[in-house]
């Protein structure tokens, strides 16, 4: 016999003198609802949390409980502890928070290297880096962290090895090197109408409008098929980072006033200039050991450099000095620090990877500076030649010295036309381009200027120079980023430093105090407590006519600091261009546009000869 009974829902059966009870079967669904256990995957920074806490005398179980783990599995990290840190040690900070298993301290070292590598060359789109550049790369890294060593594990830099390194260090969504995402157009459109509106709302006239960014310039060299660079590049010692120099260019809407350029060198006081005075020269001097643009120079350029020259040019023209700067968004640039440097001077800063797009110096002005620059470099060596037959070119081209390039950089410089300038505003400011000519004259005037250096090469006449091609000055003209050597990378992993990085300033260069930002935050910090003060003084002050008077007297006084508040809101919307982008990475690696698994599988060549 069988009884269902509805209070407790289980079936009774009788059989015989046996009674059975059975609860209903569970369905499936009833099942599936049941929540399963995940496994839990502790990172390498979480397993160093684990050890510092077992070495501050907590026990196992302790420690178990605060992790979520059982308590063999913090055994199990105390017995690895040493392979663990070591691990730690070798690898980035982005990678130890994502990697759970200990790996192989030479690959650490490897990766670390390579991101460095890769952000030094991408830093403001100085060059471009694609997957086969990378993976040849980190082969050479990872032979020279090797070198030596016994029982190394071999390294093919696979293309699946590159996919994991793009997760580890958060590369997933970078970008096609060379090609401007859709994200980017969109985020540079929107720049342009909110400088604009900036504009329009304020007044600003063309010339009281600026853009500056910086140009690395190599300054010997004249092409890299010659056989003056070909002898200079196999002789012992040769660097060419030795030749190179950090330029920062800044003009006008207007086209009328260019600032003068700032040199960054690697030495403080070059043979060549003894005894000249670094203050009188066509470009301002500063000095780091990597000739690296940095961001205590840049807050030095802008306090002692810009803000002078612009109120003296403005005041020549009776305007006053009200100042809007455009820049990129370099870290360099002391981002915080600008934005309430100078109460006259308004700081505007592009959205990410926007800068080929739409910044005024990037639309020809560099590019024809380095090519006046260049042909400047060409028509010296020609007369020199011309002067003295039994001279070589080589011998012209060690000649050279950085005060012969200071007064090339301050002809070419002067030599760019106030069109030429005005024109390359016409991405980011159309009103204000006079010149109907627009950017076709910009590049009609550059492509007449290579002409003129193939002529005067042709004249110079020896191998590269008699055959030079368009393409060879080009490649000339084209903005080069200095590549760190392996001792470089080794330093810069050890230090963890990179070239934004003050540490080879010398003490001895001019500076400026830094301030500290004034921000929105704090300002309505101070307007909370103001408010309270106000209230409790109101709630016990038993004299009302004292607290309101003392409530109208320092909401007056408060006033300046009321508008510092809203002007900061209002350049807080500037920031949410940015929303466009993920900030993962600040260069641009170049990847296949879909999945992963389609980056081609490339033979890389053995680089292990040209370790030693």
């Amino acid at each position: 016999m069988v009884y269902w009974c509805h209070n407790f829902h289980i079936f009774v059966l009788f059989v015989g003198d046996f009674t059975v009870s059975m609860a209903p079967k569970r369905s499936a669904k009833t099942l599936s609802g049941v929540p399963k256990r995940k496994k839990a995957v502790m990172c390498l920074t979480e397993k160093i949390r684990v050890l510092d806490k077992l070495r501050s005398g907590l026990s196992y179980s302790a420690v178990g409980r605060e992790f979520n783990v059982n308590e063999s599995t913090i055994r199990y990290i105390q017995k690895k502890e040493q392979e663990i840190r070591q691990s730690v040690r070798e690898a980035a900070p982005e990678s130890a928070k994502v990697t759970s298993i200990v790996r192989d301290a030479a690959m650490e070292k490897m990766e670390k290297q390579l991101t460095l590598w890769i952000h030094e060359m991408t830093t403001n789109e100085r060059s471009v880096v694609d997957s086969v550049v990378v993976r040849l790369k980190a082969k050479e890294i990872y032979g020279h962290v090797t070198q030596g060593q016994e029982n190394v594990k071999p390294f093919s830099a696979s293309a699946g090895w590159l996919a994991r390194f793009k997760r580890r260090y958060h590369m997933k969504n970078v970008k096609l090197a060379g090609k401007a995402g859709s994200a980017d157009r969109e985020a540079a459109e929107e720049f342009k109408k909110y400088l604009l509106s900036i504009i329009h709302e304020k007044g600003y006239m063309e010339e009281q409008v600026f853009n500056a960014d910086e140009t690395g310039l190599f300054y010997k060299n004249v092409g890299k098929r010659t056989y003056v660079m070909r002898m200079a590049s196999k002789a012992p010692g040769f660097k060419s980072f030795q030749d190179h120099a950090t330029l920062l260019l800044c003009a006008n809407a207007k086209g009328d006033f260019k600032c003068k350029p700032l040199m960054v060198h690697r030495a403080q006081n070059p043979r060549a200039l003894r005894g000249k005075n670094l203050n009188r020269m066509p470009v301002h001097w500063r000095w780091n050991k990597k000739a690296w643009m940095a961001s205590g120079i840049f807050w030095d350029w802008f306090h002692n450099c810009f803000i002078p020259e612009a109120e003296r040019y403005l005041h020549s023209k009776n305007l006053a000095f009200r100042v809007l700067l455009i820049l990129d968004d370099a870290p360099v640039h002391c981002h915080e620090e600008l934005e309430n440097a100078h109460p006259d001077v308004e700081v505007l800063f592009m959205p990410p990877n926007t800068a080929s797009l739409i910044q005024p110096l990037s639309q020809g002005i560099i590019k024809a500076f380095k090519a006046h620059y260049t042909r400047e470099l060409y028509s010296k060596a020609f007369e020199a030649l011309d002067a003295n037959e039994e001279a070589t070119m080589m011998d012209y081209w060690r000649s050279v010295t950085i005060r012969n390039v200071i007064d090339y950089i301050g002809t070419s410089w002067d030599s760019i036309k106030q069109a030429t300038i005005n024109n390359c505003w016409g991405n980011v400011w159309p009103d204000c381009v006079k010149n109907f000519e627009g950017f076709e004259g910009v590049t009609k005037n550059i492509k007449n200027t290579v002409e003129n250096i193939m002529h005067i090469a042709q004249q110079i006449s020896g191998e590269g120079f008699d055959d030079m091609k368009e393409g060879d000055v080009e490649e000339i003209l084209a903005e080069m980023a200095v590549e760190p050597t392996n001792k470089d990378l080794d330093e810069m992993a050890k230090h963890g430093i990179g070239v934004s990085d003050d540490e080879d300033t010398d003490e001895s260069q001019p500076t400026t105090p830094r301030i500290v930002p004034l921000t929105a935050a704090k300002i309505a910090e101070w307007n909370s407590a103001l408010e309270k003060i106000f209230n409790d003084m109101e709630e016990c002050d038993p004299m009302l006519e004292r607290s309101l008077t003392f409530k109208r007297l320092t909401s007056n006084a408060f006033v300046p600091y009321a508008e510092t508040l809203k002007d900061l809101k209002r350049k807080a919307k500037q920031t949410r261009l940015k929303q466009f982008f993920k900030p993962v990475w600040e260069g641009k690696l170049l990847t296949p546009p879909s999945c992963e698994s389609q980056t081609p599988e490339v033979e890389l060549p053995d680089l292990a000869p040209h370790l030693h």
